[in-house]
């Protein structure tokens, strides 16, 4: 893993607080426009989502508002994904940290919402109100019956809560990764990533498949996900027990014919670093949360996607620029 450059400077403004602008936690970038990824982002603040456009050497944001509604929610965004016609947006489906553990029936929502494929923006109406938004999904209808069972308990090993953290769309069906519950695995551990199809007469009980048994290694879960050619990319990170075990970057091949109940393998593509990226202003923290690919080339036998990877508890993300390498089998 290499760090190119950042944390880039933001240029405009999201026009918000700034609890809310430390606390970018999903991201998804299906259009490219004059060079410049334009993606949507989400926050675990508020119900607002806003857009951005980045490069590897610009990014802007936008402080146009896309209101996920209702009014005064704590939707707890923590994955957005997008294929070539919708963004979706999900919340955690978490309960709140404790003590009391309360459950949060506000952050149990997959809001999806139409884009123009010209410019990445979201389809508004004359009165600038989203056009085509669907609200309808309800995901515990394709959980399978342990997942479900762990919806609504609170977060961490103890209880094993439900914890959706990171989302891709890829081969037409979106894929969710879990920070929680996690299982052991020998010396390692196992992270749930469980699917369904992308419109809301699929999502029945119809379409419940096992979820896939990620083999991760100890304390660790997935953060965030994003579609590459082959397979979909995985942030990983602490699970909710918050042990310091660090980021890191794997591949999965994505096979749809895998025995649902082996520990699938991954390629490890490296360990992110991004200690040094804090800034003397408005930065609190440096959590990735946030994974976009801008590019991927060949090297040789090597594969490079280079990444923008936004940080929860960083202004507006503070993206940093990073090469992930997936060297020939």
């Amino acid at each position: 893993m290499k760090v190119v450059v950042g944390p880039l400077p933001t240029m405009g403004e999201f026009d918000l607080k700034d609890k809310t602008r430390r606390s970018l936690s999903g991201v998804a970038c299906p259009v490219v426009v004059d060079g410049r990824h334009i993606c949507l982002v989400g926050f675990d603040e508020g119900a607002e989502a806003r857009t951005i456009a980045i490069n590897e050497n610009e990014y802007e944001a936008k402080k146009n508002p896309i209101d996920l509604g209702p009014n005064d929610s704590e939707m707890d965004v923590e994955a957005v994904a997008a294929d070539d016609r919708y963004y979706y947006v999900a919340g955690s489906h978490a309960n709140k940290r404790g003590p009391p553990c309360e459950v949060n029936e506000k952050s149990h929502r997959l809001v999806r919402i139409a884009y123009d494929p010209a410019t990445g923006l979201p389809l508004r109406k004359s009165n600038g109100k989203l056009k085509d938004v669907e609200d309808g999904f309800d995901i515990t209808k394709v959980l399978s019956d342990d997942l479900r069972g762990s919806v609504g308990k609170c977060l961490g090993s103890d209880e094993g809560g439900f914890d959706i953290e990171g989302m891709a769309a890829y081969g037409g069906r979106l894929y969710f990764g879990l920070r929680g519950p996690t299982a052991t695995d020998g010396g390692g551990a196992i992270a749930y990533v469980f699917e369904t199809g992308t419109s809301p007469s699929l999502m029945t009980q119809d379409d419940v498949r096992d979820p896939f048994h990620i083999r991760v290694a100890s304390g660790k879960a997935v953060r965030d996900m994003a579609s590459v050619d082959g397979g979909i990319l995985l942030l990983l990170g602490p699970d909710d027990d918050n042990r310091d075990v660090g980021w890191s970057i794997a591949l999965w091949k994505v096979d749809e014919e895998a025995d649902r109940s082996s520990p699938v393998d991954t390629a490890d593509l490296g360990r992110v670093d991004l200690s040094e990226a804090k800034r003397a202003q408005c930065d609190k923290e440096v959590k990735p949360e946030g994974m976009a690919v801008l590019t991927s080339r060949a090297e040789g036998a090597s594969e490079v996607y280079r990444l923008a990877i936004f940080s929860d508890g960083m202004c507006d993300g503070g993206p940093m620029i990073v090469d992930a390498i997936r060297s020939a089998p």
